[in-house]
C-alpha cells in the first residue's frame, strides 16, 4: 500500500509547510509583560493616580485648557513612548511622557501623561 503524501499549504516564496508544521504555526502564544515590551519596543506601565481619579491624557505635554483628549482609569496599561524620553512643562513644574493607549471605542491613540502617574520621576 502506498502511503498519502502529507498536505502543504503555500507560505509564500515557494516554501510548503507539511500539515503538521501548519498546525504547530498555528498554536497560540501567550506573552507576559516582558515579552510584550520587546515585541512592542516600548514599556508598558500602569496608571496609578494613586487615588480614585482618572488620569488627564494630553496632545502634547504643556498644560492648557484646550489640550485635554480623553481621561483614562486606574489600572489601565499604556506603552510609554521614546525611550520614556521626559518633557518638562514649566508652568507646571511637572514631566510629561509620550503614551500609547486604546481609547475607549478601541481606536489606537498617542499623547501624553504626567509622568508619576506611570511609575517615572516627576
Amino acid at each position: 500500500m502506498k502511503a498519502e503524501p502529507y498536505q502543504t499549504k503555500n507560505i509564500g516564496r515557494n516554501k510548503e509547510m507539511s500539515e503538521k508544521e501548519m498546525n504547530k504555526a498555528e498554536e497560540t502564544v501567550e506573552l507576559n509583560l516582558d515579552q510584550m515590551e520587546q515585541v512592542s519596543g516600548g514599556t508598558t506601565r500602569m496608571i496609578n493616580t494613586g487615588n480614585n481619579n482618572k488620569a488627564a491624557i494630553r496632545r502634547d505635554p504643556w498644560i492648557n485648557n484646550k489640550n485635554w483628549i480623553c481621561s483614562l482609569k486606574n489600572g489601565t496599561y499604556v506603552e510609554t513612548l521614546n525611550n520614556d524620553k521626559l518633557f518638562y512643562d514649566p508652568d507646571s513644574g511637572r514631566n510629561f511622557v509620550q503614551i500609547k493607549f486604546t481609547d475607549k471605542y478601541g481606536n489606537e491613540q498617542t499623547g501624553y501623561v504626567a509622568a508619576s502617574i506611570v511609575g517615572l520621576p516627576r
